[in-house]
């Protein structure tokens, strides 16, 4: 089985996000391990994304099949996430 890696990145922040994200701030995911400075909150959230994406899968309602958004679960300052398909 392929495994891609994964580009993620901060695209959209409202209020205070307590570890200081802001928008271009960016992590990867490469050979399936886990992106280095990426708080557990925002993760929890964004492995669903991460997994389907890693293994070559898409999301039909999304317009990029390479890509998917996900939000970190701090509802009082969500920081959005995209996640997208590197090329191999």
């Amino acid at each position: 089985m392929n495994i891609y890696d994964l580009q993620i990145k901060v695209v959209d922040q409202k209020g205070i996000c307590p570890l200081g994200y802001k928008v271009g701030d960016t992590f990867y995911v490469k050979d399936g391990m886990t992106p280095s400075g990426l708080c557990i909150t925002a993760l929890s959230a964004l492995i669903p994304g991460i997994s389907v994406l890693m293994v070559g899968g898409s999301f039909p309602w999304e317009d990029d099949p390479e890509a998917t958004c996900r939000s970190c679960q701090d509802y009082k300052n969500p920081v959005i996430f995209e996640i997208r398909r590197k090329p191999k």
